[in-house]
């Protein structure tokens, strides 16, 4: 749903700047610091400080913006950087996740990654069998992280519930989804 934004003009206008901003850069080290960016944010919330957690989480996201606005805006897109940014995401999900769990609980942060890591999944399954995915469910990841930037400052415990119904809503979306495109298909 947020990604949808992406489209907005006054957005794009907002990522180029961005790219100008940091174009000195290479997109991959812009990527690479988000990751190590993120692993403190997982510390923060695994110490209890979900405060600061969300703070460095956000730092984190921004980079994560970062990389591909300079990437774009420098016209040095590459698949590479574009399979960096996707595996590291993955990670990130799962350190923040790991950091949370091991402060509050285990068992739902566990079950939170497994959907969080089958929408990615089934967004590129069904891409590489010929369904646009992008767009489908109300729990992308960025969605995901403004639920858990939202709730660390409010109440965590019951942020992860929400995460927990609106991660689960989306992997039964996209099954849904994808199962009929496909379905249609033959």
């Amino acid at each position: 749903m947020l990604n949808n934004i992406r489209k907005n003009k006054s957005f794009i206008s907002i990522v180029n700047l961005i790219g100008r901003i940091f174009r000195f850069l290479p997109p991959n080290l812009i990527t690479t610091i988000s990751l190590v960016v993120v692993f403190f944010s997982g510390y923060y919330y695994y110490l209890g400080f979900p405060y600061i957690g969300a703070i460095i989480l956000a730092v984190s996201g921004f980079l994560d913006l970062v990389d591909g606005s300079v990437a774009k805006y420098t016209k040095r897109t590459t698949v590479l950087g574009g399979f960096l940014d996707s595996t590291f995401d993955r990670i990130g999900d799962g350190v923040v996740l790991l950091g949370i769990g091991l402060s509050y609980d285990l068992t739902i942060c566990f079950i939170i990654m497994i959907g969080a890591y089958l929408i990615s999944y089934m967004r590129a399954k069904g891409e590489a069998l010929g369904v646009k995915v992008m767009g489908i469910g109300i729990g992308e990841r960025a969605e995901r992280i403004l639920i858990i930037f939202v709730f660390s400052f409010i109440n965590l415990e019951i942020g992860l519930y929400v995460l927990l119904a609106v991660v689960y809503i989306t992997v039964f979306t996209r099954f849904y989804y994808i199962s009929r495109e496909l379905k249609s298909k033959t």
